[in-house]
């Protein structure tokens, strides 16, 4: 593929940070930049927040070096009621020469503001101040305050102390120990 022809999703230049022990481009950068590319191809065919909920088998059939412009092209391949299947093609330009280094598929979802699963044509529900409200309310579920923590505490204490005053030792004898 060509800038002439189509776009890229991104273009990015590596930096010897990115690099593993080998000294090549780390696969999980490379992964990144991947669901990345995906991820603005599939924003596009939502208003929603689009997730990644599958990255496809990625074979890595060449290195990626320091100093490479790396290229993630997208064409999206699929598109259900609620996800949007995305195909990515990496190359690394080194000195001019194009070198494919993967292709990969992902699989994005439009989801509500609680996490689930939205259509991606459906409209964005929004409250008074115009931000993105729940679909619904969501049950407070405030955990257990420290005064009432404190205060469990404290009867099991007084219990296991009265159980105590009134058992004998081990001499027979009654009484505290």
């Amino acid at each position: 593929m060509n800038c002439d022809t189509k776009c890229p999703a991104i273009r990015q230049v590596m930096f010897p940070k990115d690099t593993n022990p080998s000294g090549n481009i780390f696969g999980g950068i490379i992964l990144s930049h991947i669901d990345v590319a995906g991820a603005i191809a599939a924003r596009l065919h939502s208003k929603h927040r689009m997730v990644t909920v599958c990255m496809k088998e990625v074979v890595f059939k060449k290195p990626v070096k320091v100093g490479d412009i790396l290229t993630c092209w997208t064409d999206v391949v699929a598109k259900g009621r609620t996800s949007v299947t995305v195909k990515i093609r990496v190359e690394a330009e080194r000195h001019g020469e194009v070198i494919h280094v993967t292709d990969g598929e992902a699989i994005y979802v439009a989801v509500d503001s609680q996490d689930r699963p939205i259509a991606l044509d459906s409209e964005i529900v929004t409250d008074n101040k115009g931000d993105i409200a729940p679909a619904t309310p969501a049950a407070p579920t405030a955990p257990a305050s420290t005064d009432e923590k404190s205060e469990k505490k404290g009867k099991k204490e007084k219990k296991e102390k009265k159980n105590k005053k009134g058992k004998k030792d081990k001499k027979g004898k009654k009484g505290k120990k």
